[in-house]
């Protein structure tokens, strides 16, 4: 499922004063009793705006992280080198610093981190190009998709240790970090 990089801007403001909404009262109270009204209200917004651009509450975290890989992929436009779409990445993340690291507090890390994973189409649409090196040329053809399966899975692990420790280590440092990582292939020992 590749995004747009572009979400209508009134329906993003929506988005966002929802989840900031959403934030507000889980500071407050556990996650299963927070009604839809409470939300709406504290948002500013209607009930019938809330159902038009939301399942249930948990739809509001996915509609949130909807717009952080939005701005990924518009950041990632033009990029070719592993190393510029890591840097990239841990960018777009760090500019939402703050929403992350008290979203892992409030709420279950590990459905942040599933909602994640839906956008596997995108790193791995990357990783295919054609333009970049390939270590997987060991791999058999049928292989290659879990490889990156692989690969993402365990970006998203590293991005989830990363918000659990405050992003405190710096945005160039955890690029690197990544694009040596999936650049190495750890369990081939040059054997064949």
């Amino acid at each position: 499922m590749l995004i747009s990089s572009k979400i209508n801007p009134q329906v993003r403001r929506t988005y966002e004063w929802t989840f900031e909404a959403l934030m507000l009262l889980l500071k407050e109270k556990e996650f299963d009793k927070i009604t839809i009204k409470e939300i709406t209200n504290k948002a500013g917004i209607a009930r019938q705006t809330f159902y038009r651009n939301y399942v249930d509450k948990n739809d509001i975290v996915q509609k949130y992280v909807d717009i952080i890989f939005s701005d990924f992929v518009k950041h990632l436009d033009g990029k070719i080198k592993s190393l510029d779409m890591c840097k990239c990445y841990f960018d777009t993340l760090k500019k939402y610093q703050q929403s992350l690291i008290e979203l892992t507090q409030f709420y279950d890390s590990e459905v942040i981190y599933k909602t994640f994973s839906k956008y596997l189409d995108i790193f791995a649409g990357f990783l295919k190009q054609n333009n970049l090196p390939k270590r997987s040329d060991a791999f058999p053809e049928h292989l290659k998709k879990y490889q990156i399966m692989y690969q993402v899975g365990g970006a998203i692990f590293i991005t989830a240790e990363w918000v659990n420790r405050k992003m405190k280590t710096p945005v160039d440092k955890m690029a690197n970090m990544l694009e040596t990582i999936s650049a190495a292939n750890y369990f081939h020992d040059g054997n064949d």
